[in-house]
């Protein structure tokens, strides 16, 4: 077999020629001992947390709850500062759930201030729907529904407000 030449200017093609390929021989292994097959390393067994201690601990950098606004005044107190109940549209309420199987953990304040924020939120949606301007006297209850879940209600009276003559800026607007 002879070997192609090149003329100026031209330049081998890369890579092998087909036949070249085809006629390449195997590798052939080392000579020598086969390695031993590797075992597998032991799977680590999961630690069991600590159980619960009976006496308080200090809470470990939980989360911190976030304030949250709402689309309308809601207010523990009877009355929405520089505004007069109009008209009293009647009670709503909002209702969240959580389950009771949680264990006490730093987050427990989270959860629980969370619950209460997902209860206003609830109760803000029905106060809207009712056609609100506020909702006035809010309070909480809650209990037990199931073995498994516990209810978070929160109550108030939907009302639609006016502004009181000679009063500032209604609630939620900035004052200038």
């Amino acid at each position: 077999m002879s070997q192609p030449t090149f003329g100026p200017g031209q330049a081998p093609r890369p890579g092998p020629r087909p036949s070249q390929e085809q006629t390449r021989p195997l590798p052939r292994p080392m000579p020598g001992p086969r390695p031993r097959p590797v075992a597998p390393h032991p799977t680590p067994v999961p630690v069991p947390p600590e159980p619960i201690s009976p006496v308080a601990q200090r809470d470990t950098d939980p989360r911190r709850p976030r304030f949250v606004t709402y689309d309308l005044p809601v207010s523990t107190t009877d009355d929405v500062p520089g505004r007069e109940v109009a008209a009293v549209l009647g009670v709503v309420i909002g209702i969240a759930t959580r389950p009771r199987d949680m264990a006490h953990s730093p987050e427990m304040a989270f959860i629980n201030t969370a619950a209460r924020q997902d209860a206003i939120g609830a109760l803000v949606q029905q106060a809207q729907e009712a056609g609100a301007d506020a909702v006035v006297g809010v309070r909480f209850d809650g209990g037990k529904i199931s073995d498994t879940v516990t209810e978070l209600a929160a109550y108030g009276t939907a009302v639609r407000l006016r502004p009181l003559e000679g009063s500032g800026p209604p609630y939620g607007d900035s004052v200038g």
